[in-house]
């Protein structure tokens, strides 16, 4: 791969345009079966449309929140900066993830979220949110579910930044990537798109761009994947998990505990009493 000064070759790929059915609600199928009541209650969350150029900031760290928003097509970012301008990119954000999941519990914003694509998302009322908690106890603990898997994610990102080499981090983000995206059908042929640039690269991984340079020189010598324009391509899954020391537990991909399932299906049958 040529050197650049400014960002990884893959800035400019653009996100696969394949319409996606309902990425939230096949998130929340791999937790909770869901039955046709409760798909209409996510088909209904989708009523409003809210739509972010690239580079567009959809809220800033200290801003009052207003609304949850859930991403159909594209990818966000996260990130806390310093007032030096020293940033951290704590989380990339796919189709099927909330934005804004706690403005109903959190006045103001903790973090920074961005547009890396042309985004097309869906503007959640927190009353909906709210109202949907009431009607839906099983769909609200598959909500609350993935914003566990995204404390989780962070939980897995403070690890790498203060225990993992560079090396092993730049190999476990390329697995997780890979292993969320997989989920959504948006791999293909051991493929994936990364839009984004060498520097946010390197704010997500706490390493310089020199260093996140040599380090991806490293993993394509050691052929476990190759970057190229069109995207990233993973030539050695098992060898690329080992590198990173990668246990995919913290990802969740469990269904609902029993008890919980359990316990929710007498809720229902009260309800329904």
């Amino acid at each position: 791969m040529a050197a650049r000064t400014d960002q990884v070759q893959l800035e400019h790929a653009k996100v696969p345009q394949t319409e996606l059915l309902q990425p939230l609600r096949r998130k929340m199928e791999v937790f909770i079966d869901l039955d046709e009541s409760e798909a209409g209650c996510i088909a209904g969350l989708e009523r409003h449309r809210a739509d972010f150029s690239r580079g567009e900031r959809i809220i800033d760290e200290g801003d009052r929140h207003r609304d949850v928003y859930t991403i159909r097509e594209g990818w966000c970012m996260m990130s806390r900066a310093l007032p030096d301008g020293r940033r951290q990119v704590t989380n990339f954000c796919l189709p099927g993830d909330f934005l804004c999941f706690n403005a109903g519990l959190l006045e103001r914003s903790s973090r920074d979220i961005s547009a890396l694509t042309d985004v097309r998302a869906y503007r959640i009322p927190p009353d909906d949110i709210m109202r949907l908690f009431a009607r839906a106890p099983r769909l609200a603990v598959a909500f609350a579910w993935s914003n566990a898997q995204d404390e989780s994610i962070l939980a897995e990102r403070l690890t790498s930044l203060g225990r993992r080499t560079a090396y092993e981090r730049v190999a476990h983000l390329f697995v997780e990537l890979w292993r969320r995206l997989e989920l959504l059908d948006l791999t293909e042929g051991g493929r994936f798109l990364l839009p984004v640039t060498r520097e946010q690269l390197a704010d997500a991984l706490g390493l310089s761009t020199l260093h996140l340079y040599r380090t991806l020189r490293k993993l394509q010598g050691d052929r476990l994947l190759d970057l190229r324009p069109g995207g990233v391509r993973i030539l050695d899954m098992p060898g690329l998990e080992t590198a990173a020391k990668f246990e995919e537990s913290y990802l969740h991909y469990t269904e609902v505990p029993k008890q919980t399932e359990r316990l929710l299906n007498r809720l229902k049958a009260v309800d329904n009493a």
